[in-house]
């Protein structure tokens, strides 16, 4: 393939999302396929030039299909979301993925794409909240209750009920049902109201289980 051509591997909960990159899949210099969920990558779907992009639509779909990734995947990988969240983009990049950036910023998008190609990272941490802090938010969003998060983070439940005290303090919230409910509802633009809907009944479903 010609070095001046970017590859794109686009991972979509549906194939109705992919138009959301038809401006960058459409480029001459761009040749995309879409990998099937839950299709793993080889070393040869991601050797330098390559680039992997995971549209987050419905919101937290990107969070279950980072989980399925190895480290080198996720290095070269785009995580293109519907949120302007903060701390929702910093959780994303806690995962260590090349970027994070927003549909609407088609130049961020294209700048994005090229440095996942050659596996620079991009995310910067707009967030008071600590690594751990953000892996424990992940897990709440992903619908897990707090002994789901401390099993998935080897930790105790005190531990993880402290991580959270800790997150409400410094975003000025109440409670983790506020919580799910800030980030998922912060400045999104859903394509799908219905995937929107499921994704915070059930995070919230999970907030709402006493520790």
């Amino acid at each position: 393939m010609n070095a001046d051509v970017l590859k794109l591997r686009v991972r979509a909960s549906h194939e109705t999302y992919l138009h959301l990159l038809r401006d960058v899949t459409e480029r001459p210099d761009v040749v995309a396929e879409t990998v099937p969920e839950g299709v793993p990558s080889t070393p040869e779907d991601l050797k330098p030039g390559v680039a992997q992009v995971v549209l987050d639509y419905p919101l937290t779909w990107a969070l279950t299909q980072l989980e399925g990734l190895n480290s080198i995947d996720r290095a070269r990988t785009l995580v293109v979301t519907q949120t302007h969240h903060p701390v929702y983009h910093d959780v994303l990049a806690s995962a260590h993925v090349s970027g994070v950036t927003v549909g609407s910023d088609r130049r961020g998008v294209i700048a994005g794409l090229y440095a996942a190609a050659t596996a620079q990272r991009t995310s910067q941490y707009r967030s008071p909240l600590t690594m751990m802090e953000l892996q424990v938010v992940r897990y709440l969003l992903l619908g897990q209750d707090t002994k789901g998060a401390a099993g998935a983070l080897d930790v105790t439940f005190k531990t993880i009920n402290a991580h959270v005290s800790n997150v409400l303090g410094k975003l000025g919230l109440e409670g983790r049902s506020q919580l799910v409910a800030d980030l998922l509802g912060h400045g999104a633009t859903m394509s799908s109201d219905a995937g929107r809907s499921r994704a915070i009944a059930r995070a919230l479903r999970a907030a709402a289980i006493p520790a």
